[in-house]
């Protein structure tokens, strides 16, 4: 049975933590583009008319992966000001247009067979201003092996490596899928996002932009989730279910258009675009803004969640958790943090190493004279 989880959010909250790289250099904080990185409003036009002459795509992709070019359309088609172009197994290049070089792929096509490796790597070699390539999965995660999502990463961080002007985008699988096979995809899906943060990545968080939709009679956030053996699964939102048209891969309109406005958050940001610090984002001179950006993911969760937060200058910072009585629970963080973005992984224990009971808790920082706080539900 799915259930639907309210949040209520500041709109313009961010949820994504970086610290300014070129394409291809080595990241020195991960970034993330989830269901928080969709309004358009926010990305000023110059940066759509900066991607649109800067950025060229590879995209690999198989059914599922129409949801983001159509949304891209859909997107164009309310405002021209938002062109894009993907061409069929070649790379279009249009003036004043996102261009993509929309590659039918499987993973064997992609990455995981030497002649897939090969197949990028020729289409990057023969397309010297791409950028950006990206891999969308199908239903491939609902069964895939640890070992098997371990394979992809490794590929991917093999292609960075040997084409370091060139941003690989890691993506989560699609949520359509409820059940045993459900689970299996949260669980490949946890795995990838875990190694995004704990690596540095860029991820296109797919399957949050499908378990998460904003209503508008609420003017809050609402996730669609079922309960597996004991652990919360995010899956796909009923307000995206039921194609409206043969061209959306496994979702209707909105579901699309929600995908492709991440798209755009996701090229601004490659591009440069200093997100302000009214929104939650950077100071537009690559310095974090006070007020920590302190969030987590997934929440509620179950096993395991990562928080993350930034500092603005180097500092002692103290990051603990602490039950709905105020008794603490398990210190994460004691000591001095440089500037910039952190994350760390909590595994619902306390600092016994005891796992702790289903409830609500609090993740709290404190850095300088500053302190920030937030509720955490844990589902076991």
């Amino acid at each position: 049975m799915k259930k639907i989880i309210t949040a209520v959010h500041v709109t313009w909250v961010v949820s994504l933590f970086f610290a300014a790289a070129a394409f291809g250099a080595g990241r020195s904080a991960p970034l993330i583009i989830n269901h928080l990185n969709t309004d358009l409003s926010q990305i000023p036009l110059v940066s759509i008319h900066s991607i649109q002459n800067d950025i060229k795509v590879q995209y690999g992709h198989q059914s599922h992966g129409l949801q983001l070019t159509t949304g891209l359309d859909m997107i164009e088609f309310g405002n021209s000001a938002y062109a894009d172009t993907v061409g069929g197994q070649t790379l279009p290049i249009v003036p004043g247009s996102l261009c993509f070089d929309g590659t039918g792929a499987t993973p064997e096509q992609y990455w995981a067979t030497a002649a897939g490796m090969n197949s990028t790597r020729n289409i990057l070699r023969a397309h010297l201003s791409i950028s950006v390539s990206m891999f969308c999965w199908c239903v491939d995660l609902d069964t895939a092996s640890v070992s098997y999502v371990q394979a992809y990463v490794d590929s991917m961080s093999k292609l960075e490596t040997e084409f370091p002007s060139v941003t690989f985008i890691y993506m989560t699988g699609n949520a359509c899928m409820n059940g045993a096979g459900g689970y299996n995809r949260h669980l490949r899906n946890e795995q990838i996002r875990q190694y995004c943060v704990a690596n540095n990545k860029v991820l296109y968080d797919f399957a949050d932009l499908d378990s998460w939709y904003f209503n508008p009679a609420t003017q809050g956030w609402e996730q669609a989730t079922y309960v597996y053996s004991g652990t919360v699964v995010p899956v796909q939102h009923p307000q995206f279910v039921n194609p409206q048209c043969g061209t959306c891969g496994h979702a209707n309109r909105g579901s699309c258009i929600q995908k492709g406005n991440a798209v755009w958050w996701l090229m601004a940001v490659l591009n440069g675009w200093s997100i302000p610090t009214a929104v939650g984002g950077g100071s537009g001179d690559g310095v974090p803004p006070r007020g920590f950006q302190l969030s987590c993911y997934p929440n509620p969760f179950n096993p395991s969640t990562t928080i993350t937060f930034s500092l603005a200058e180097t500092m002692q910072a103290r990051l603990a958790i602490y039950d709905a009585g105020g008794a603490l629970v398990k210190t994460l963080i004691c000591g001095s943090l440089g500037r910039g973005a952190h994350s760390i992984n909590w595994n619902g224990s306390s600092n016994s190493g005891a796992p702790i009971a289903s409830g609500v808790y609090f993740y709290r920082i404190t850095a300088g004279n500053e302190t920030s706080t937030k509720k955490i539900l844990l589902l076991r």
